[in-house]
This record gives structure tokens, C-alpha cells and sequence, in this order.
């Protein structure tokens, strides 16, 4: 083990622009424990000792010099803050350094830096747990780290056992095509894969959805199932790659045309079923104009307890684009939607996560968490006459989002 002070680590970060914040509080008292801690090891002649030689130097658990020197090693102040031991097991290292060596003031000063962490911890967040929680979103940047990914994990399945429902994948498949007068048209497929259910008196909506323009509204528009097969009053699922037939669906009639849902009763209490619709939009994304970009926004409603999201997004390569797709997450429970509006800013999530690009080979787009993804591509590409060579592909997985929110996809159209 070889140990290094990190001082500085804080104004790196940013977190003096303000003094008050609770980011700026845990990343002063955090970096403070991390040097007095790399100070205690390397006085006790430990600095090169693995955290199992240090176990057996300082008569103490192997866990805890695990966690001791995992968190000293680690830069990045928030990052390591997940191997922080609790305040007893501080104390215990304290002690066991002083009884091996360590001067007073070293030791003193450990102790100092504890006590003021736990200062933190007590004005901040009132204890360790939600200490931990506020940690996970303190970042320069967002990604999708250790503890961002345990909470996420535990919420899809509290989530899941509080509601009685769960899918293992949502899925959404987005073309954008040339359309007449030089607008963009949307073919979208979207459903549930995997979608089981544990409580029969709930109902649920399956098919909620919408494109939105660079205007930031839905607009009047004729809809049709992908599927050229399906009637256009029928539910617009796709037969070869649902279990759940259309009848089983209760149709709900809303300003914004019709969503389906899954009403009360057995299915999916039995086993699995998967439920996938296709619709075609033409003229539903933006106009395409010289001197102007526009984003084609592709919203999906994240509300039911899921696994995996995948989101894929083909863009005809006829189309000027003038960036890579990229994505945003919303929060729902402030009362907001997603769409594309002044105020929804304030509804921002952080997201880790952002769409990447596949790739030309279409066998590379097939992936294990959609049995059978390359086959729905290929349906859909043959229903709006269109080969892969004549799209750009990006990719956005998720697992385990945060529900309620929007998932937005927006993708640059249009010349500069």
C-alpha cells in the first residue's frame, strides 16, 4: 500500500464557490479525515503495508483496515467516502494506531477530523444512512458509481414489492425518416419485456407515449400502427413479439388520443408477458431548414418498478444532423411531464447514463436483454422500407431508473 496526501482534492471539485453548501461542509470534513488518516498508517509504519498486513500490525478486523486504506487511497473524496467505516470503527482505529506508535498529535488530529465529519453528518444529514444517500449525488460530473447504482437497485426492488408489479426491460426503438415538406416522420416501438405482476387489483397503462416537436407540444397528426397488418382502430401491439394480445388491453381515451392499459385481473400473475406496440408518425419531429437546428425529442415515460431501459435511436442517414443524441431525465413527482417546456428544467435529474453510438454491423444491435431485438429491428425497418445501412444507431441502457420520470432522447436536425 503505498499512501499519498490528497489536500486540495476540495477546491479541485469546485466546492468552495460556496461555504455553506453540504457539499462543500462533507468535502472539507472528508478530505481533512483522509490526510489524518494516510498521516495515522504511515506513522505506525504502514504506508506500504496491504490492508491485511496492516490487520495483523494493528490487532484490529481485517474489514476495517480494508475500509481504512481503500478510503485513503482514493482521490476523489466523495468516491471514497463508500469505504468509510462508522464512527465506532473510527475510534477503534484510532485507538489501535495510538497503541502501535503513533504520536499524540497525530493521532489527536485524527480524532479532530472524525469528530468534525460526524459534526457534518449530525447538521447535514442527521446520520450516516442519509449522509451516505446525499453523497451519491454530490459530483462533478454525474456517474453511475457504487452507491448511485446500490440505491437504485434497492428502490426498483422496494418499488416492486410495495406495487406488485415489475418488468424486466422497457423498451423503446425510435426512426426518424425524411418526411413530406421537409419535415422529419417517427416510427416508434415501445412496450414491456418480461412484465409480471403480483397483485391483481391494480391496473396499469402499457402503451403511454408521445413524440414531441422542437415546438415543445403535440401536434395534430395521423397515427398508424407500424404494423400494416393491424387495423386502424385496434391496439397498435405487435403480434410476433407479444405475448399480451390487444384485447386483453382496456382502451382510455385522453386528450392526447388513446394510451392502453392492463386492466385488473390475472395476467401476469401467472407468468411473464411481454408487450411491444409500433405506431408510425409522419411529420411528427421537426422541420428540417437550412441555417436552423431543431431537436427530435423522443420521450419515454419511466413508472413502472423495471430492470433495464433500452432506448435505441436509428437516424436516417439522408437527415443533417449536427450532433450526437443526447439525453435528459426528468422527475415527475413535482407535477411536471417532460415535455419539452419553460419551466421543466427545474424538473432535472442527474443522469449518468448517454446515448452510444452502435455501430454499422446489425447483428452488433442485438443485446440480452430483449430476446429477439435484431428481429424486431429488421420487422421495422422492412414496415417502413428502410435497410440498417441507411441509418446512424445510438444506444442509451439504463438499469434500475429512478421512477416516476421522463426519459428524453433529443437529437440535433437540421444545418447550423
Amino acid at each position: 500500500m503505498s499512501l499519498t496526501s490528497h489536500r486540495g482534492a476540495s477546491e479541485a471539485s469546485g466546492a468552495q464557490d460556496n461555504p455553506g453548501t453540504f457539499e462543500t461542509a462533507a468535502s472539507d470534513a472528508l478530505c481533512a479525515l483522509r490526510d489524518a488518516a494516510v498521516t495515522a498508517i504511515e506513522s505506525i509504519g504502514g504506508g506500504n503495508m496491504n490492508s491485511l498486513a496492516l490487520s495483523r500490525r494493528l490487532g484490529v478486523d481485517k474489514s476495517l483496515t480494508w475500509r481504512m486504506v481503500r478510503f485513503a487511497q482514493e482521490p476523489d473524496a466523495f468516491s471514497g467516502s463508500k469505504h468509510l467505516p462508522g464512527d465506532a470503527g473510527l475510534r477503534i482505529f484510532a485507538r489501535a494506531v495510538r497503541a502501535h506508535g503513533a504520536d499524540d498529535a497525530t493521532v489527536e488530529r485524527f480524532t479532530a477530523a472524525a469528530d468534525r465529519l460526524e459534526e457534518v453528518v449530525r447538521q447535514h444529514a442527521g446520520n450516516r444512512a442519509s449522509f451516505r444517500a446525499l453523497l451519491a449525488h454530490c459530483t462533478a460530473e454525474p456517474h453511475a458509481d457504487e452507491r448511485a447504482m446500490d440505491f437504485r437497485r434497492s428502490a426498483y426492488q422496494a418499488n416492486a414489492a410495495l406495487w406488485g408489479i415489475e418488468a424486466s426491460t422497457r423498451l423503446m426503438l425510435a426512426f426518424l425518416t425524411p418526411g413530406a415538406n421537409g419535415t422529419v416522420d417517427v416510427a416508434l416501438v415501445s412496450g414491456f419485456l418480461g412484465l409480471r405482476r403480483m397483485r391483481r387489483d391494480q391496473s396499469w397503462p402499457v402503451a403511454r407515449r408521445r413524440v414531441l416537436g422542437h415546438e415543445g407540444r403535440t401536434r395534430e397528426r395521423i397515427v398508424m400502427p407500424l404494423d400494416p397488418s393491424v387495423p386502424m382502430d385496434a391496439p397498435p401491439i405487435l403480434a410476433e413479439f407479444s405475448t399480451l394480445r390487444g384485447e386483453a388491453l382496456r382502451p382510455m381515451g385522453t386528450e392526447h388520443g388513446f394510451w392502453y392499459e392492463l386492466p385488473e385481473g390475472d395476467v401476469g400473475t401467472g407468468g411473464a408477458v411481454d408487450c411491444v406496440f409500433g405506431e408510425r408518425m409522419p411529420g411528427a419531429g421537426p422541420s428540417v431548414r437550412e441555417g436552423g437546428v431543431h431537436g427530435a425529442e423522443v420521450l419515454l415515460r419511466l413508472d413502472m418498478p423495471m430492470e433495464h431501459v433500452l432506448m435505441d435511436v436509428f437516424v436516417d442517414r439522408s437527415l443533417p444532423v449536427a450532433g450526437v443524441p443526447k439525453a435528459s431525465l426528468y422527475g415527475l413527482l413535482s407535477g411536471g411531464s417532460g415535455e419539452n417546456s419553460a419551466d421543466r428544467e427545474r424538473d432535472r435529474m442527474p443522469l449518468a447514463e448517454q446515448p452510444q453510438e452502435i455501430g454499422q454491423e446489425p447483428r452488433a444491435w442485438a443485446t440480452p436483454v430483449a430476446p429477439r431485438h435484431w428481429e424486431l429491428i429488421h420487422d421495422c425497418m422492412r414496415w417502413i422500407d428502410r435497410r440498417p445501412t441507411d441509418f446512424r444507431a445510438h444506444r442509451l441502457a439504463m438499469r434500475w431508473p429512478l421512477i416516476p420520470t421522463a426519459l428524453v432522447v433529443s437529437t440535433p436536425i437540421g444545418t447550423r
